[in-house]
């Protein structure tokens, strides 16, 4: 940490290198009035140009989430490396705003544990400092940070767009619902979300684009065995449509509100890799995801986890915890003997299955962040390598 007249700079330490994310917090900021959309967006350019960057075009967004403003654009530095400059501000009670900034290479994995620590810690000083809900006319009113009023459960957190109807996604014999070639493919989003303890997150959330022009959302069943008739009739907020304007732009419309929406630049969003039929894969990935509201200063914690290993003859073993913290799963003989928690796999295009020992079955969609196989999601949720596996990928 350093400290100049009450703007605090945070960087990680390096073993190796310069730090690839830094976190700053400024000095509360008078807008004359000006409503945060338009200070923050303003602002945002205004500092990148200052600091030497080049705005990458088409790569900018901006949002609300919960009492806080999120403008985040793509640059380039004047070696040509591409950085990610995210922009979080509030509205303090004498109507000022606190900004925060956060600069950090555009990659999840490796950008994800300090993202979490720098947005845990902001939201943090807003409870403390009494930040304001900001309403969409451009009033304020008290606040504690938060405006969710209760938890919610860990699958449910998807960017903003809660579902509870996810165990009635209807479902066709395994392998009878989507064709793949019905499927243009999988889009991963940029958005933010909700973590453990109420933190604020970046995920990639995953969208199914058909050939059709239509696009599904929240992917709690495997992509293959979603019956699509009945779905567009259930859970019709999950559809919408899709048109690709150029190969970085995608504008988006869903039935939820039927407004269009650009998704522009690969900051935003990109295509997914789908698995070779048959891929092996080896080394063991985790996810762990939740709500409530600790990092608002409640009591309120919810905690998932998933560990999965797989070994290049098939195999793989499962650990799930719920309400806490877990440890990495091993790959020893025992584990693989382990009928509830073991069996073999199967990788095939947009699908997972997993046939345990003891003769259950479950089948996802799988989709990867690139050829390369170290972030991958299933379902809606991402898996990351632990420390052994990731020392097998080499980082440009």
């Amino acid at each position: 940490m350093q400290e100049n007249n009450g703007h605090v700079s945070f960087a990680p330490a390096m073993l190796f290198g310069a730090p690839n994310f830094h976190y700053d917090v400024y000095p509360p900021q008078q807008a004359g009035g000006e409503d945060m959309a338009g200070w923050l967006s303003g602002l945002a350019e205004r500092d990148v140009r200052a600091a030497g960057y080049t705005i990458v075009p088409g790569q900018e967004q901006g949002k609300d989430v919960q009492s806080f403003r999120i403008y985040s654009v793509m640059v380039k530095d004047a070696g040509g490396k591409q950085w990610l400059v995210n922009y979080m501000a509030y509205a303090l009670p004498d109507r000022s705003y606190r900004l925060g900034r956060i600069i950090e290479v555009p990659n999840a994995a490796v950008a994800k544990n300090n993202m979490n620590t720098a947005v845990q810690h902001f939201i943090r000083i807003s409870k403390r400092e009494g930040g304001l809900i900001v309403s969409g006319g451009g009033g304020a009113t008290a606040g504690g940070g938060s405006t969710d009023g209760g938890a919610p459960t860990p699958e449910d957190s998807t960017g903003g767009r809660t579902t509870s109807a996810k165990e009635e996604t209807p479902t066709t014999a395994p392998g009878q619902g989507l064709k793949p070639a019905e499927i243009k493919g999988i889009v991963l989003h940029q958005e933010y979300g909700m973590g453990v303890g109420g933190m604020m997150i970046i995920n990639y959330n995953p969208y199914v684009l058909l050939q059709d022009g239509t696009i599904y959302s929240d992917l709690y069943v495997c992509i293959y065995d979603l019956d699509v008739a009945k779905s567009r009739e259930t859970e019709p907020k999950k559809w919408g449509s899709w048109k690709l304007e150029n190969p970085t732009t995608l504008v988006v419309t869903m039935n939820s509100d039927h407004k269009p929406e650009k998704w522009e630049g690969k900051a935003h969003w990109f295509w997914a890799s789908p698995a070779r039929k048959g891929e092996k894969l080896e080394g063991t990935w985790s996810t762990i995801s939740g709500g409530g509201n600790t990092a608002f200063g409640g009591g309120s914690i919810v905690v998932s986890s998933n560990v999965l290993t797989f070994n290049t003859q098939g195999q793989f073993t499962t650990l799930s915890t719920g309400g806490g913290t877990y440890s990495g799963a091993t790959g020893t003989v025992t584990a693989y003997s382990n009928k509830d928690a073991a069996g073999t796999y199967t990788f095939d295009g947009y699908s997972l299955e997993l046939r345990y020992g003891n003769g259950t079955i479950v089948r996802k969609t799988f989709c990867s962040y690139d050829e390369t196989r170290e972030v991958w999601v299933l379902n809606t949720r991402p898996y990351t390598p632990d420390d052994a596996t990731e020392k097998k990928f080499k980082r440009k």
